[in-house]
C-alpha cells in the first residue's frame, strides 16, 4: 500500500511538470477553461488504483533473480532491507503534512473570526448570500456548504454598478463550478507534497488557471463594453494572493495576463470541443503511467518464468541435509536426484555440498525456463554480485558460495 501511494506521488509530480509545460500553449489553442481542466491529470493520477497486468506479448521475456538462504530456505531481499530510515522518513512526511493542514485550518479560522467582527449582510446575488466586511480588500467566494460572497466595506462606493455586477458574477461562477471544493482538494494534495517544490509551483499555477477560467466564463456572457467594466473591477481589486481556501478576485500577480485574456477572448464551441477531447486523451494517457509491465505468455497459455534460485543451507557434518551427500569433498550433481528442495521442483539444478568435518554448506543452483548458457552466465554473475554484499552470510560461507558460482559460470562458458 505504501509503495503504491508513493509511486502515485511520483507519477503525479511528473504530470504536474507536464501540465506546467502545456498550460499556456493549451490555453492559447483551446481557451482558459480546458487549460484549467488539465489539472485533473495529476489529481486523478494521485488516487488511481493499481492497474492489472495486461496479458499481451512483451518485447523481452521477463527474468527474475531469487536468492534464498537459511535452514528453511527463507528469501533474502535482493538489495538488503529497508533499514530504520524508512519509518523515520515516513514519520517526518506525515508530521509535515499534518502540520501544514493544521496551519491552514488555523489561518482559515482566524480569517473567519476577523470577518465576523465587521460582517454586515447586503442581501444576495444570484441566490448566494452577500456579506460586507472590512476584513477583505476585494470580493471573494467563501464556504463549502455555507456559501457566501464577501465584499470589502467600500464596495458600493468604490465600484460602479456595472463593475459590482461583474465582480459578483465572477464569484458566483466560482460557487457554481465548485471551485472552492477544488481548492480544498488541491490544498490536501499540496499537504501530501509539502516537501515537493514542484507541487508548490503547480498549486500556484492551478489557482491562476482557475481565475483565468472564471474570467473566461464571465467574458463569454459579456459584451465588449461591459468587459471594460470587468477589467476596471479587476484593477480595483488587485492585491497579493491571500487565503488559499477561498476564491478571491484580487490576484495581482497575474493581472496583466488576465486583462490580455479578457481582450482576446473568443467564444467557439469547436474550440471547446477540441479542448475537451485533448484533455480526455491526456487524462487517459496519464492514468496508464506506472501500469504493470506486459506479460509474455507461454506457448501453452502459461507464463514462462526464467529465474535462478540459489539455496544456501548450513549443517553439521553427520546430519542429513535434505538428502545431500556428506563426503569431505565437493559433490556436483546435475539433473534429477534425491533431496530436491521444493523451490527447485521441475527445474534444472546444480547441487554442491562442501565444507569441513565440523560444518558443511549445501548450495543448490536452480535454473528454471529455457535459457542459453550465456543468459545463465549473466544471471549467475548478477547473483554473485548481490551475494558479495549479503551481510547474513559469514565470510566463510560467502567464499564457498562465490567459489561455487565461479565454477558453474566457468562450466557454462566452456559449453
Amino acid at each position: 500500500m505504501t509503495g503504491w501511494f508513493f509511486a502515485n506521488l511520483g507519477w503525479a509530480t511528473l504530470l504536474m511538470l507536464v501540465v506546467l509545460a502545456l498550460r499556456r500553449p493549451f490555453a492559447a489553442a483551446f481557451g482558459a477553461g480546458p487549460a484549467y481542466a488539465l489539472w485533473l491529470l495529476p489529481a486523478l493520477r494521485l488516487v488511481a488504483p493499481p492497474l492489472p497486468a495486461l496479458d499481451l506479448p512483451a518485447l523481452l521475456p521477463p527474468q527474475t533473480l531469487i536468492l534464498w538462504t537459511g535452514g528453511t530456505a527463507a528469501p533474502l531481499p535482493p538489495d538488503g532491507g529497508p533499514g530504520q530510515w524508512v519509518p523515520l522518513l515516513l514519520a517526518i512526511w506525515a508530521l509535515g503534512a499534518a502540520a501544514f493542514l493544521v496551519w491552514q485550518w488555523l489561518a482559515y479560522r482566524r480569517f473567519l473570526t476577523e470577518l465576523s467582527l465587521t460582517a454586515r449582510s447586503l442581501g444576495a446575488h444570484r441566490g448566494i448570500p452577500l456579506v460586507e466586511s472590512a476584513a477583505v480588500r476585494g470580493p471573494l467566494a467563501l464556504g463549502l456548504l455555507d456559501r457566501r460572497i464577501v465584499v470589502p466595506a467600500d464596495f458600493v462606493s468604490r465600484y460602479s454598478a456595472g463593475e459590482q455586477r461583474l465582480a459578483l458574477d465572477h464569484e458566483s461562477v466560482h460557487h457554481r463550478r465548485g471551485d472552492i471544493w477544488w481548492n480544498h482538494a488541491g490544498l490536501f494534495i499540496l499537504a501530501l507534497n509539502w516537501f515537493n517544490p514542484i507541487a508548490w509551483l503547480a498549486f500556484r499555477a492551478f489557482r491562476t488557471d482557475q481565475e483565468l477560467a472564471c474570467d473566461a466564463a464571465v467574458a463569454a456572457a459579456a459584451s465588449p463594453e461591459t468587459r471594460h467594466d470587468y477589467a476596471r473591477a479587476l484593477i480595483k481589486s488587485a492585491s497579493r494572493p491571500g487565503l488559499i481556501a477561498a476564491c478571491p478576485l484580487n490576484h495581482a500577480d497575474q493581472l496583466k495576463r488576465r486583462l490580455k485574456m479578457m481582450k482576446n477572448h473568443r467564444n467557439s464551441p469547436l474550440r471547446l470541443l477540441g479542448g475537451a477531447a485533448a484533455v480526455a486523451i491526456l487524462v487517459g494517457a496519464g492514468m496508464t503511467l506506472g501500469a504493470p509491465g506486459l506479460a509474455h505468455p507461454h506457448p501453452e497459455g502459461e507464463r514462462t518464468e526464467k529465474s535462478e534460485r540459489i539455496i544456501i543451507r548450513s549443517h553439521k557434518s553427520g546430519e542429513a541435509a535434505d538428502g545431500a551427500h556428506r563426503e569431505h569433498r565437493v559433490h556436483v550433481r546435475r539433473g534429477a536426484g534425491g533431496g530436491v528442495p521444493p523451490e527447485c521442483e521441475g527445474a534444472a539444478r546444480t547441487d554442491i555440498d562442501e565444507g569441513t568435518d565440523g560444518e558443511r554448506t549445501r548450495i543448490v543452483l536452480c535454473s528454471r525456463g529455457d535459457s542459453t548458457p550465456a543468459q545463465r552466465v549473466e544471471r549467475l554473475q548478477q547473483a554473485r554480485e548481490r551475494l558479495t554484499r549479503d551481510s547474513d552470510l559469514s565470510a566463510e560461507q560467502r567464499a564457498r558460495v562465490t567459489a561455487a558460482l565461479d565454477r558453474e559460470i566457468a562450466r557454462l562458458r566452456a559449453q
